[in-house]
C-alpha cells in the first residue's frame, strides 16, 4: 500500500533525478568533450557498433534505464548524435535481458555476488557522488572540478532513480498488481496496457517481470496471457527516459522518443504475429502455463528480433523522430563535421574550412547576444532554454575548432597562414567569453521576472536604447568575420567607442537615481551588473574587429602598433563612422 510519505519520497526522488540529469548535461558541456566525442565516434561509427556498445554497457551495469538516461544526457550535451544514440538504445534493450540469463544459468544470486552488486547503479551512484563532491570541493584544477561535477551528476541521477523505485517498492508486493496481471492478461490489448502501466508506475521493468515470474510459479499464467504483458512491459520501461528529457533539448527528446517508438513498433509487430499464428492454429502451447524460463526467453526473443528487424531502418526511425518533433527554424546549426582530418595535408584548404566553421560560430554568438538582450527587455521570457542551447553549441563548436586549428598549426605554414590560425583562435575565444556574459544577462532577466525586481522606467528605456546599439555592434563584428571584411575595424571600433560612452552615461544617471531614492539598491545591483556584462560583450566585439583587421592588415606597422592605433581611433574613416554612430545611438539616449 502506497502512503502519502511514499508519494512525497517519490517526488523527492524525481527532483533528484531531474536535477542530476541537468547537472550531468551542464557539466559535460563545461568540460572539454573533444576526446570523449572522438572516442564515442569510434565506438559508434557504425550502427552495429552502437548496438554492441549499448548491449555491453547495459549487461555490465544491469540497467537499461541507466544506459538510456546516460545516452540522453550525452545527446543533450551535444556529445552524441541522435543516430548514434538509437543504436545504443537498441543494444540496451538486448543487454537488459542478458544479465538475468547469466544469473539464472549460473545460479548466481546478484545480491550475493560482490562484483555484480558493485556494478549496479544503486551501489556505484553514492560512490560517484562522494568522489565527485570531493573533486568539486577540494581541487583547484578546472578540469578536475568539471570531472567532479560530472560524477556528482551521475550520482544524483541514479540516487534519484533509486529513491523513486524504493518509494514505489510496496507496489511490487501489491496484490492489486498481481490481480491486474491475472485478470487482464487473457485480453491481448488489455494485457499490453496493464504491462505498460504497471512498469511505468513502479519504474522498473525488472521488477515488473519479476512479478510476472513470481505469478508464473502458481501455474495461473498462460503463454497467451504472458506475452501481451511482456510486450507492454517493454513500452512501460521507456518512462524513465521520457522523464529525463523534461526541459532538455529537442534532440534529447527525440532520443527518448526513439526508445518509445522502438518498443511500440516491436509490440505492434509481435502482437500481429501472435494473432496470425493463433488464427492459423500453429502451436499448441498458448493455453499452457508459462514458467520463469519461458518469460525470460520470450523477453530476449522479442528484443533480439526487433533489433534484427529495425537495425537496417535506423535512418528511417531517426526521420520518424524528426517528423514527430520537427525543426521549427530555431534549431542551432553547430555541426563541425566539415573539419575533415584529410584536409590537413593541404593547410590552405583546412584554413578555409576553419573560416567557414568560425563564421557559423560567429552567427550563433550573434544570436545569443540578441536573445539575451531580448530577455532583458522582457520581449520573450521563454528564450532561456534557447540561450542554454546556444551556450552548449558555442562551447562544443569552439572546442572542436580549437583542436583542429592546433593541428593545422603543426603543419608547415607560411607566415600569413600562421597569423590566420592565431587570429581565428583568438576570435573563437572571444565567442566563448561573449556567450558567458549572455548567460549572466539571461540570469539577471530571470531574476527580475521571478522576484518582481523591476527597474525604473528610465532604466528600462536606457537599457532598450543600449540594446539596439549592442545588437548593431555584434552584427558588425559577425558580418565582418563572415565576409572577411578587411576593414572591419573601421566599422566595429567606432561603434564600440559609442557603446562605451553610452554605458558611462547610463551608469552616472543610475547613480543619481540611487542618491535621490528613485531606485532600490537591490534593483540597482542588477542594473549595474547588467551594464558590466554589456561593456564586456562590447569589449570582445572590439577584439573581434581588431583581430580581423590584424589578419588582413597591409601596412608595415607591427601588429602591436597597428592594434594601438585602432584602439586610439587613429585609423582611416574612424571619425566618420564614429560621428554617424553617435548621432544614431548616443544622441537619442541624451534626449531621454
Amino acid at each position: 500500500m502506497i502512503t502519502i510519505f511514499d508519494f512525497i519520497s517519490m517526488l523527492g526522488g524525481l527532483a533528484f533525478f531531474l536535477y542530476g540529469m541537468n547537472m550531468l548535461s551542464a557539466s559535460l558541456e563545461k568540460m572539454s568533450a573533444t576526446k570523449l566525442t572522438q572516442i564515442l565516434e569510434k565506438l559508434t561509427g557504425k550502427v552495429w557498433k552502437s548496438v554492441a556498445l549499448g548491449l555491453a554497457v547495459t549487461a555490465v551495469i544491469q540497467s537499461s534505464s541507466a544506459t538510456t538516461v546516460i545516452t540522453v544526457g550525452l545527446v543533450n550535451s551535444g556529445i552524441l548524435k541522435l543516430g548514434q544514440a538509437i543504436g545504443i538504445i537498441m543494444g540496451s534493450n538486448i543487454g537488459t535481458t542478458v544479465t538475468s540469463h547469466l544469473l539464472r544459468l549460473t545460479e548466481i544470486d546478484g545480491s550475493q555476488n560482490i562484483l555484480m552488486t558493485f556494478l549496479k547503479p544503486d551501489t556505484f551512484a553514492p560512490i560517484c557522488a562522494i568522489v565527485g563532491a570531493a573533486l568539486a570541493m577540494f581541487t583547484k584544477k578546472i578540469k578536475s572540478r568539471a570531472i567532479g561535477e560530472v560524477l556528482m551528476g551521475f550520482g544524483m541521477l541514479f540516487i534519484g532513480m533509486d529513491i523513486m523505485e524504493s518509494s514505489l517498492a510496496p507496489l511490487r508486493e501489491s496484490q492489486l498488481m498481481a490481480d491486474l496481471f491475472m485478470k487482464f492478461g487473457d485480453n491481448p490489448i488489455l494485457g499490453i496496457l496493464v504491462g505498460a502501466g504497471v512498469t511505468a508506475v513502479i519504474q522498473s521493468s525488472s521488477a515488473s517481470v519479476g512479478i510476472l515470474q513470481a505469478l508464473s510459479v502458481t501455474g495461473a499464467i498462460s503463454w497467451s496471457a504472458a506475452i501481451p504483458i511482456i510486450l507492454g512491459q517493454n513500452i512501460g520501461t521507456t518512462i524513465t527516459a521520457i522523464l529525463s528529457v523534461i526541459g532538455a533539448s529537442k534532440n534529447a527528446k527525440r532520443t527518448a522518443l526513439a526508445h518509445l517508438y522502438f518498443n511500440v513498433i516491436g509490440t505492434v509487430i509481435f502482437t500481429a504475429a501472435v494473432f496470425i499464428i493463433q488464427g492459423i492454429g500453429i502451436g499448441d502451447f498458448w493455453d499452457m502455463p508459462i514458467d520463469k524460463s519461458g518469460i525470460a526467453n520470450f523477453h530476449t526473443l522479442f528484443n533480439c528480433t526487433m533489433v534484427a528487424l529495425l537495425l537496417p531502418f535506423t535512418k528511417q526511425l531517426e526521420k520518424l523522430c524528426m517528423l514527430t518533433i520537427p525543426a521549427d527554424g530555431t534549431e542551432i546549426d553547430s555541426d563541425t563535421s566539415e573539419l575533415a582530418p584529410g584536409l590537413l595535408s593541404t593547410p590552405y584548404a583546412a584554413i578555409m574550412q576553419s573560416e567557414i566553421i568560425l563564421a557559423k560560430l560567429m552567427n550563433v554568438t550573434r544570436d545569443s547576444v540578441h536573445d539575451a538582450m531580448d530577455m532583458l527587455n522582457g520581449k520573450n521570457p521563454k528564450l532561456s532554454e534557447r540561450i542554454n542551447e546556444e551556450h552548449t553549441a558555442i562551447l562544443r563548436m569552439t572546442d572542436n575548432l580549437r583542436a583542429y586549428l592546433l593541428k593545422i598549426a603543426e603543419c608547415d605554414l607560411s607566415d600569413e597562414q600562421t597569423k590566420a590560425v592565431s587570429e581565428m583562435l583568438r576570435r573563437a575565444d572571444d565567442c566563448v567569453h561573449i556567450i558567458e556574459h549572455c548567460v549572466k544577462i539571461r540570469d539577471t532577466a530571470e531574476d527580475i521576472n521571478a522576484k518582481g525586481k523591476s527597474l525604473t522606467n528610465a532604466g528600462k528605456q536606457e537599457i532598450k536604447v543600449l540594446s539596439v546599439a549592442l545588437d548593431k555592434l555584434m552584427d558588425s563584428a559577425a558580418d565582418g568575420s563572415n565576409e572577411k571584411d578587411k576593414r572591419a575595424d573601421a566599422k566595429v571600433e567606432p561603434l564600440y567607442f559609442v557603446v562605451t560612452e553610452m554605458t558611462e552615461l547610463i551608469r552616472s544617471r543610475h547613480m543619481e537615481r540611487l542618491k535621490n531614492g528613485e531606485c532600490s539598491h537591490e534593483a540597482g545591483s542588477l542594473f549595474v551588473g547588467t551594464l558590466i556584462d554589456i561593456e564586456r560583450i562590447a569589449k570582445h566585439c572590439s577584439s573581434l574587429g581588431v583581430s580581423l583587421a590584424l589578419q588582413f592588415k597591409n601596412n608595415s606597422l607591427s601588429d602591436q602598433e597597428f592594434a594601438r592605433r585602432i584602439h586610439r581611433g587613429d585609423t582611416e574613416h574612424f571619425m566618420e563612422h564614429y560621428i554617424d554612430y553617435k548621432n544614431e545611438y548616443y544622441t537619442p539616449l541624451v534626449a531621454e
